[in-house]
């Protein structure tokens, strides 16, 4: 019997629809997997294997390829391996003679991540520890972890960072070296999840943004000591905007030359900047400042909660990287103190 014209029309329609419907409903589920993924504090414990003499020798930006790799970790009884691709990447910490494991970049396929810890996932930073023989270096990756969550206390403007600890596998030697790394929200994700845009407008100055977000990025980099940042020159900052006309949001990022995180390389590399120009903050009126001191304030139980609370790092370092907060926060409760430190000193 044959189908009427009409009929098969409808069917074929419908099952269109249906499909559309499903692909829709599977594009939500796996854009809010990824946003889970970095909502959770629990460390994520994974294996990589790959070719990592290749890879720890691929260090020229200008040539270097991604590697073909797979993560493995356990779900409850089960096991998943997750193919992935691997290329390093980076500026300083590339170099050989800074570090000898290099950051790296994990690259997924949409359809080999469904259904996994890493569904949603498209390029991910993961910082490491950079040196295989220190646990100094290993202390100085988890307090760069530990400042990205500090930094969510302070906005939500901000990029959110997952803790893993990590068994890289050689495939061709068998080496095993077990490390903690983090892995970084892409800028495009983070820009996708708050209703915004990134932008690349070079030469801006911080009078061009907006007054309320500088001045908390560059009192939060004075808290942490850190001065490797720029808005003219883009560096270690993200610039984002709700609509075409409105002023940029800078997003700090990159934070291992601070002397929170206290590399061992840090001051070898920042010379006397480190010590002579600390705040890096445009100059502002005394109530937009105090405004600003006013949200801080209201921020440092939820600060000294996070650092005592991130057990991975020793309780030595964490009494240090407290101590390092309250020193900031003596300079916000002298009203002298933070109009020298914050009006006069200021530079842009």
């Amino acid at each position: 019997m044959k189908i009427p014209f009409f009929i098969l029309c409808l069917f074929i329609t419908c099952s269109i629809s249906a499909t559309n419907e499903l692909d829709a409903l599977v594009k939500e589920r796996i854009k809010e997997s990824a946003n889970r993924f970095f909502e959770s504090n629990d460390v994520l414990q994974i294996s990589v294997k790959a070719d990592f003499k290749a890879i720890r020798a691929d260090r020229d930006r200008s040539t270097n390829e991604y590697h073909t790799a797979s993560i493995e970790y356990t779900d409850g009884d089960d096991t998943l391996s997750v193919p992935v691709k691997i290329k390093t990447r980076g500026n300083f910490r590339l170099k050989e003679e800074n570090c000898d494991f290099p950051p790296l970049r994990f690259k997924f396929k949409t359809r080999d991540a469904i259904n996994t810890a890493f569904e949603g996932q498209d390029k991910l930073k993961l910082v490491t520890h950079c040196r295989d023989t220190s646990q100094t270096m290993q202390e100085t990756m988890l307090r760069e972890f530990l400042v990205y969550r500090l930094y969510n206390n302070i906005s939500e403007r901000s990029l959110r960072v997952r803790l893993v600890k990590v068994k890289y596998i050689d495939i061709n030697y068998g080496e095993e070296l077990n490390k903690y790394g983090f892995f970084i929200e892409s800028i495009e994700q983070m820009a996708e999840r708050l209703g915004l845009e990134e932008i690349e407008m070079a030469n801006l100055t911080q009078e061009q943004l907006i007054e309320d977000n500088i001045l908390q990025v560059a009192l939060f980099n004075y808290m942490i000591g850190n001065t490797d940042w720029s808005i003219p020159k883009l560096h270690n900052v993200a610039l984002l905007r709700d609509e075409r006309h409105a002023p940029p949001i800078a997003v700090p990022y990159d934070f291992d030359m601070s002397e929170f995180v206290d590399a061992c390389y840090m001051k070898v590399y920042m010379g006397r900047e480190l010590i002579e120009s600390r705040y890096k903050g445009k100059k502002v009126s005394i109530d937009a400042l105090e405004k600003a001191i006013a949200h801080y304030q209201a921020k440092k139980n939820d600060l000294v909660t996070t650092v005592l609370e991130f057990e991975p790092l020793d309780l030595k370092s964490r009494q240090e990287c407290i101590k390092l907060i309250d020193s900031f926060y003596h300079v916000l409760a002298d009203r002298q103190a933070y109009r020298k430190a914050f009006i006069a000193e200021a530079v842009k």
